[in-house]
């Protein structure tokens, strides 16, 4: 703990569980005042005075625009927003209902967008210089996957957005940066989707790691602290890989001397 974020408001969507909770977490432990915007209660931080939680669905623009206005009147402002909460249901795209693919992009482009233009709204109004905005997107937004359509391409399009905002916001003193993160193993840190993937999966995952180990959700949290701290005062627009070196090259292509690829 070093108290970087000491008399400062961090406002996070989806912070219930998953890497939201350990983001909400992380700004927490270094100081900050938090408050939630989940569909489910957040019940890890329950009977905190420094957390307001707010359950509601992240799609809906009112929703988002009250739960900022909420945090701000709770806490006197809000300084930083982390677009965390996401819906990923996996379909190949002859099957996927349509009414599934909108939910995705309700959720991950709409409800990120909305939550933008609120927080964007109250920086503004109050001249707030040193406010930050961190999405969370993915490395299938440049490594897309079968059965991943939806997901991937609502996490590009939050990506060209975010790039779109620390354009227009800049000009206010708000930054706008992107963690994309690869493999991160969460459970013990949510409940959500406990089946998504098979041992086996989850091995062939690691392998193609070049660290050799699957993500924490801390390893989120600690970049997207990074992102909002002073550290990161000129950075904006950029988005940080938190992957393991995933995303460097074709890591697990099998060696061979006598061959040449391209």
């Amino acid at each position: 703990m070093t108290g970087r974020f000491e008399d400062r408001v961090a406002f996070v969507t989806g912070g219930s569980n998953g890497l939201g909770r350990a983001i909400a977490g992380a700004f927490l432990e270094e100081g900050a005042r938090v408050g939630i915007l989940d569909q489910v209660e957040a019940s890890f931080f329950a009977g905190r005075g420094d957390v307001a939680a707010i359950v509601g669905d992240v799609a809906d623009p009112a929703v988002v625009a009250g739960a900022v206005e909420t945090v701000a009147k709770r806490f006197g402002r809000v300084d930083v927003l982390v677009n965390d909460a996401a819906a990923y249901p996996d379909a190949p795209v002859l099957e996927m209902p349509v009414e599934e693919w909108r939910r995705v992009f309700e959720v991950n482009v709409t409800g990120a967008f909305a939550a933008c233009q609120a927080f964007g709204r109250h920086c503004v109004a109050r001249g707030a210089e040193g406010a930050s905005i961190v999405n969370i997107t993915t490395g299938s937004v440049r490594s897309p996957r079968p059965d991943g359509a939806a997901y991937s391409a609502s996490k590009a399009a939050l990506e060209t957005l975010s790039k779109v905002l620390a354009m227009e916001l800049g000009p206010h003193g708000i930054r706008v940066n992107v963690v994309s993160p690869g493999y991160i193993d969460v459970r013990g840190w949510s409940d959500a989707f406990p089946d998504r993937a098979s041992d086996e999966l989850r091995q062939g995952l690691v392998r193609s790691i070049p660290l050799g180990r699957a993500g924490h959700p801390v390893d989120i949290a600690q970049a997207v602290l990074y992102l909002c701290s002073e550290a990161a005062s000129h950075v904006s627009g950029a988005v940080l890989d938190v992957d393991g070196g995933s995303l460097a090259g074709r890591f697990t292509l099998p060696s061979d001397p006598g061959s040449t690829r391209g």
